[in-house]
């Protein structure tokens, strides 16, 4: 018949792994594809016999055996039986899920769970960004922002007029003028260099830049680094070495 003179018996680099006739017909039939196997995603693999009906397919009553209507081209059914590249067996790690792409090779895409948020809106990233959602921000976490975090739900602001921090964190603006939530209660570890000291903008002395940025939660606001070193200014200069 025209199907079994389209017969082509895999060769080559193959054949030490495996020998196998593959039937590939001379052009795209409107029948469907005859399959041996499901994997465990529920994805069709071991192709039987392509073009062929469904009547045709389901006439042997093998176990496993599946019947698809779907068109794709002879390369793309070449590889799905000679090189078996599915998602099956693929794992992507948490956040990221499998799927094949336009040339049918598995990729793993960014999907991360977001069955559990319960806000829906907009929130504030940790990169001073808004984005959609809490869902849009971990899509943006997994595609190669991984420190990126929600500082708190709603809009990014200009100030901490209506920033509800989440915990026990502090709202803070910026020299920027960008709302931050921030945790104050840290522990900053004594000074052991000289070159650790900072003046900042307010002319006091801080100890370290760890120091500085307890100084800047504590007080609501930014207060910035005038420059690295001890003040140097015609007032009396004030120093911060530990902050209560």
């Amino acid at each position: 018949s025209q199907r079994n003179s389209a017969a082509r018996v895999v060769s080559g680099s193959l054949a030490s792994d495996f020998k196998a006739t593959v039937f590939f017909p001379p052009f795209l039939f409107t029948a469907g594809n005859c399959w041996l196997q499901q994997g465990k995603n529920g994805r069709c693999q071991v192709l039987y016999m392509p073009g062929m009906s469904r009547e045709e397919c389901c006439r042997s009553g093998r176990l496993g055996t599946s019947w698809t209507e779907e068109d794709v081209p002879n390369s793309t059914l070449f590889r799905w039986t000679i090189f078996n590249e599915t998602c099956d067996n693929v794992d992507c790690g948490p956040g990221k899920k499998c799927k094949m792409n336009r040339r049918s090779k598995p990729r793993c895409v960014c999907a991360p769970d977001c069955s559990n948020i319960t806000w829906k809106g907009p929130v504030c990233g940790s990169d001073g960004k808004t984005y959609r959602d809490e869902c849009a921000l971990l899509k943006s976490k997994c595609k190669g922002l991984p420190d990126l975090e929600v500082q708190y739900q709603g809009k990014c602001k200009k100030t901490c007029r209506d920033v509800l921090c989440p915990g026990s964190s502090t709202c803070v603006v910026d020299q920027t003028n960008n709302a931050y939530c921030v945790t104050c209660n840290r522990v900053c570890p004594e000074v052991s260099s000289p070159e650790q000291y900072l003046c900042g903008n307010d002319g006091i002395v801080y100890a370290s830049a760890c120091h500085l940025r307890r100084a800047t939660c504590l007080l609501g606001r930014s207060i910035g680094v005038a420059y690295e070193g001890k003040c140097i200014s015609e007032w009396p200069i004030r120093t911060q070495f530990h902050i209560c």
